[in-house]
């Protein structure tokens, strides 16, 4: 290797083994090194011998089934058991973790890594997160240059070189590694914060001598994590970690529901910082994310009100774990819940048995699409009232459109002040033949200019459409309704009040109002409509009707 010029001082050289890669400069180490708090030195025995080893620290919610990690190798840590105690030394102080039923943890020789949930009573300060290229384009990665952050002998050290190759289930690298350094993240060069595999050996040839070096990389350990996870379905299903984010504005800080506080008859108890407590109605949040498991002995039959007013929710993505098969009532699940911005966790959810939805996710304003739950079972539900009501960030519901809501009997508030509410494609197909109720459906989506998607509905057993679309106030024409069936209908109150776009109500004639009896301020607010007077003396037919703009 060259001698750098006098005008490179900028540039440090280290004798380690040629690794073809590109000169690092001061401030790249000190990018690098900030990082210091992420790693780990492990301490274990083997043959009598005190050895060292490399561990790091992973926040990754995406790709890992709970919020953080502290990973590092099989043979550096492989006695995983439930009295097994795992000593490290960071930030210059020995800590150690008990593994329990409580601290989730994955193993596996074959891949040789270990896998320790960590939560914010362990105090841990920076993490590492996977970079997302070598779960789907691992062939982008080869020759890109990496470092590694290790203890080689027990001292934190770094060195950089290129990925050679990655097969099946390696990664074949160029960086000098020393005994001490197993378990250390190869970290991606430029991207400092973001990790691909998990080092563990080397390769040599027939004189024993190292041809590269070996790490496994990251998408085959999430993959056996997901495998493991799938075959004992029942071993994680009981304790589920949730991420709480203190509300300043509001300081309530509940973390669970009125009805769990007052009867918790399903038999859930709270673990906080890793101590098991008793289920309380408000718990003192630090500012920043708090990680709280729930651990539930029995199985559940009814999550109504479980979350209920707990606003400081922010992810409850290991509600994937929550079995919810025998669940028949899901009402005012969320409600309240007003910093989820994402439902991910609930894809998987059995809810095949669920009757009642009423108000699962109302006033959940942070709620910005449904996707997740586009392919729930909702056969059975009976009671969709208010399930979507104020979520205000809302402005598609195109994760809707596969529902079978065919027993639905109550629509009423559905999407009560869904303000961005542009586009309700999502409700073409929807089977509402048996729905009786759909009282302030739309009221308030200020958003909605048009409700075409709704001409195939089947209202005929409507009763109640009192101000189904009032203030809906882009609404500027009725297609979609003019040939519902409205027959068996009683109160249309309200129905368009202050549609103040709203200038063409054609069709409407052609109603069947027989059977209604409150029709009071149906259009008033109406400011662009001109006049109803050919509609009343339609509806009328003698029986003196009202109609008020």
């Amino acid at each position: 290797m060259a001698e750098p010029s006098k005008e490179e001082n900028e540039i440090i050289f280290e004798d380690v083994m040629e690794t073809h890669a590109n000169p690092t400069t001061k401030n790249e180490l000190d990018s690098l090194y900030s990082y210091e708090n992420a790693t780990c030195k492990i301490k274990f025995e083997k043959n009598n011998k005190i050895h060292t080893g490399t561990g790091f620290f992973v926040k990754d919610y995406e790709n890992i089934p709970f919020n953080a990690a502290l990973f590092t190798n099989n043979h550096v840590i492989n006695n995983i058991n439930i009295d097994e105690e795992i000593k490290f030394e960071y930030n210059k102080e020995i800590k150690s973790i008990i593994i329990t039923e409580n601290r989730k943890a994955f193993t596996s020789k074959e891949f040789d890594y270990t896998c320790i949930e960590i939560f914010d009573s362990d105090n841990v300060i920076n993490f590492f997160k996977i970079d997302e290229n070598i779960l789907n384009n691992r062939e982008n990665l080869i020759n890109k240059e990496i470092f590694i952050l290790q203890y080689p002998n027990g001292q934190l050290a770094h060195d950089s070189g290129k990925i050679i190759n990655i097969e099946d289930n390696k990664i074949k690298h160029s960086v000098s590694t020393n005994p001490g350094s197993s378990g250390s993240p190869l970290i991606k060069r430029y991207n400092n914060n973001l990790i691909l595999g998990i080092h563990y050996g080397a390769e040599r040839d027939i004189n024993k001598k190292i041809i590269n070096n070996l790490a496994t990389p990251f998408d085959v350990i999430i993959k056996d994590i997901k495998d493991k996870l799938s075959k004992n379905k029942n071993e994680f299903r009981n304790i589920i970690t949730l991420i709480y984010e203190k509300n300043i504005k509001n300081k309530t800080n509940q973390i669970f529901g009125s009805k769990f506080v007052k009867s918790n008859e399903d038999n859930i108890s709270l673990i906080i910082n890793g101590k098991e407590s008793k289920l309380v109605e408000k718990y003192d949040l630090k500012v920043g994310v708090n990680t709280i498991q729930m651990k539930i002995k029995n199985k559940l039959k009814n999550l109504n009100n479980m979350f209920a007013w707990v606003d400081s929710l922010k992810n409850i993505d290991e509600l994937k774990y929550l079995d919810t098969s025998e669940v028949t009532d899901f009402s005012f699940m969320f409600f309240n819940c007003i910093s989820l911005s994402d439902i991910k966790g609930l894809e998987n959810w059995n809810v095949s048995n669920g009757k009642k939805f009423e108000g699962m996710f109302y006033y959940c304003s942070s709620l910005s699409n449904l996707n997740e739950i586009e392919n729930w079972d909702v056969s059975n539900g009976i009671n969709f009232s208010g399930m979507f009501s104020n979520c205000s960030a809302l402005t598609n519901i195109k994760g809707l459109e596969k529902w079978n809501v065919s027993n639905g009997n109550n629509f009423s508030f559905m999407f009560f002040n869904c303000l961005s509410l542009s586009d309700i494609k999502g409700l073409e197909n929807w089977n509402v033949s048996k729905g009786v109720k759909f009282s302030f459906m739309f009221h308030c989506c200020s958003s909605l200019s048009s409700i075409k998607e709704l001409e195939k509905w089947n209202t005929s057993s409507g009763n109640n459409f009192q101000c189904m679309f009032y203030c809906c106030s882009s609404l500027s024409n009725l297609k979609g309704v003019e040939k519902w069936d409205v027959s068996n209908g009683n109160d249309f109150s309200c129905m368009f009040a202050f549609c103040s776009s709203l200038s063409d109500i054609k069709g409407l004639e052609n109603w069947n109002v027989s059977n209604g009896k409150i029709f009071e301020n149906m259009f008033t607010g109406c400011s662009s409509l001109s006049e109803i007077i050919d509609l009343e003396e339609k509806w009328n037919k003698g029986s003196h009707k009202k109609i008020f703009l």
